[in-house]
């Protein structure tokens, strides 16, 4: 009897762990709109600010600006006054004895903006400028070195950079037990408007294909350097725990932690379990 009632008393119990194995397990997904999680995002990724900027003053022969742009992260993220600093190339053809060049003049960033897509997050930097984002010069190549006299910048008709912007498209992730971003991909957006530039007699060829040289460079340089910004641990560190406070306050469940996560139709999912 004692054998048998034995066995009854472990197949209840192994029935109620099924029950209650299941009940947990249906439990423990919670789905949230991928407009909350952008709101969290926007907060820690608000700050950031870029500067892209090329033109000094006639020197040695040269008006470039060597590591004068920059992308500088939010205190929060790596710490008052953090900035990293890059270079970008000139865009110039030689004729005649004279060095033509286009030079990116003070563009900076005027907003940062985080909406949710389906199935990832869009994180919108837009650009803008006091005057032409790309402004032209002259210089001879022979000494003595200096502005053109004649037939110089005052030739080249500054170039607009209209819908100037960078597109980041971000997947969420699992970090630390929390939701951080993984980016996929940045985009340089808007177009240069270069069609003045292309009726300058002589020049007007070989400098169009100089600037659209100069675009191709300057998309994949920012590109490559923000998508390395954005992916770091700091950044990711301080958006998972933007995540995390958001979630306990929202859940008052402190004691869980994110397992997995995914984003279909705008909505993000996560798996969770007890224990941070």
């Amino acid at each position: 009897m004692r054998v048998e009632m034995g066995t009854s008393v472990r197949l209840a119990i192994a029935v109620l762990g099924l029950q209650l194995a299941a009940t947990f397990a249906s439990a423990q997904q919670i789905t949230l709109a991928g407009s909350e999680i952008a709101t969290q995002v926007q907060a820690v990724l608000g700050a950031t600010t870029v500067h892209l900027h090329n033109l000094s003053p006639l020197r040695n022969g040269s008006y470039h600006a060597a590591n004068a742009s920059s992308i500088k992260l939010p205190p929060a993220v790596g710490g008052p006054g953090q900035r990293t600093y890059f270079d970008l190339p000139e865009a110039g053809t030689t004729i005649l004895g004279r060095r033509y060049g286009y030079f990116v003049d003070h563009v900076r960033s005027t907003g940062v903006f985080v909406s949710a897509a389906p199935d990832s997050f869009t994180i919108t930097i837009t650009l803008g400028s006091a005057g032409p984002a790309l402004v032209g010069t002259c210089a001879r190549i022979k000494p003595p070195q200096i502005a053109c006299a004649t037939l110089g910048a005052d030739a080249l008709p500054a170039i607009e950079w209209r819908d100037a912007r960078v597109d980041i498209v971000a997947r969420p992730m699992v970090f630390g037990r929390s939701l951080a971003m993984d980016v996929q991909s940045v985009t340089l957006g808007g177009d240069f408007d270069v069609g003045g530039t292309c009726q300058v007699p002589l020049l007007g060829t070989r400098l169009c294909a100089a600037v659209n040289r100069q675009s191709v460079r300057l998309r994949q340089s920012l590109s490559e350097r923000i998508k390395a910004e954005l992916n770091t641990a700091a950044v990711r560190t301080t958006t998972a725990a933007a995540v995390r406070a958001y979630l306990d306050t929202t859940l008052t469940e402190p004691l869980i932690g994110i397992r997995r996560v995914s984003m279909q139709d705008g909505q993000v999912r996560i798996g969770v379990a007890l224990g941070r």
